[in-house]
């Protein structure tokens, strides 16, 4: 919890609209329309104040008409997307994205547009799956970004980057963080695996755990809760700490870990197996209250340590 509250920018007088975070989302596609929703809104409900979806024209009907809060644009292209992308103070792509092969020219855009600009860079879900698929061509200068793999998604970029073939039948923590470890090196980028312990790994070797117990229910959406959150504690650390990535990430990482897992037990505990990712974002403006009026009681198990 301490990261969390080091974190949420104060509430005064003298904020103006967009101070506390204006954030794209790039994803969405005729089949996969939920995902940019969940995590547009967990951003929302922790506290930005301005949150565009960047998506197939095929789905910003419907995600239009799942929330009059998100600015919705249609088109997935560079020329569509790039230069609306100078306004965001924190960029995530992935959550629903689609595999369709004319994405990857646009994400190597969106690779040099972060590059240049050192914008706080989130890559989740079908993102993720490109960077595997093309993983010779991810560039080594990302130091703004993180990767937010779950086990499947780390094996296939263990694979890739690697040569790891056997990671899915990995089951030891420390295993994993070492591969993590690894990985985080070799691509030069920030490693954020979620499972039962999330780790936040950086290309220095440090690494952060995050172990709140958490919903036992393992339904979709989950990550993009957590890929929206990140990307916005990520703008939030980088206001607080400057230049500072490393520390960025691993503050940003752990106060979106916690986040997401203390929601998520909260809606398991009310709700059992019925349980779903639109109870988990219902229960994040009640734990933003009752972290900011320090009511609450739950505790946070973190620790970092060099690999």
């Amino acid at each position: 919890m301490d990261h969390f509250i080091k974190l949420l920018p104060k509430l005064t007088p003298h904020l103006r609209k967009g101070d506390c975070g204006k954030m794209g989302v790039i994803g969405g596609s005729l089949e996969y329309t939920g995902a940019p929703y969940f995590a547009a809104s967990s951003a929302s409900r922790l506290g930005a104040d301005l949150i565009h979806i960047f998506c197939d024209p095929d789905a910003a009907q419907v995600i239009k008409g799942y929330s009059p809060d998100l600015i919705v644009h249609p088109g997935m292209t560079a020329n569509s997307i790039i230069p609306k992308l100078s306004r965001m103070d924190a960029i995530v792509i992935g959550p629903g994205l689609g595999r369709n092969p004319n994405i990857w020219p646009l994400m190597q855009e969106l690779f040099e547009f972060v590059r240049n600009r050192d914008v706080p860079f989130v890559i989740d879900g079908d993102g993720l799956w490109f960077v595997s698929e093309h993983i010779e061509k991810f560039p080594r200068q990302m130091s703004a970004t993180v990767l937010t793999p779950n086990i499947v998604e780390f094996s296939r970029l263990c694979k890739s980057a690697l040569g790891e073939e056997d990671v899915l039948n990995v089951r030891n923590n420390s295993q994993l963080q070492h591969l993590a470890a690894e990985l985080s090196r070799k691509m030069n980028v920030t490693i954020y695996l979620k499972g039962e312990v999330d780790l936040v790994v950086t290309p220095n070797g440090e690494v952060s755990k995050c172990s709140t117990e958490s919903s036992l229910r393992r339904c979709g959406g989950q990550g993009d809760v957590t890929a929206g959150s990140l990307g916005l504690f990520l703008y939030w650390a980088k206001k607080n700490l400057g230049d500072d990535w490393t520390s960025a990430h691993h503050e940003a990482g752990i106060a979106s870990s916690w986040l997401v897992r203390t929601a998520g037990r909260r809606a398991f505990e009310k709700h059992g197996r019925s349980m779903n990712t639109p109870l988990l974002l219902d229960e994040i403006p009640k734990l933003v209250r009752d972290v900011e009026t320090r009511e609450m009681k739950d505790t946070v198990h973190t620790d970092s340590s060099k690999h």
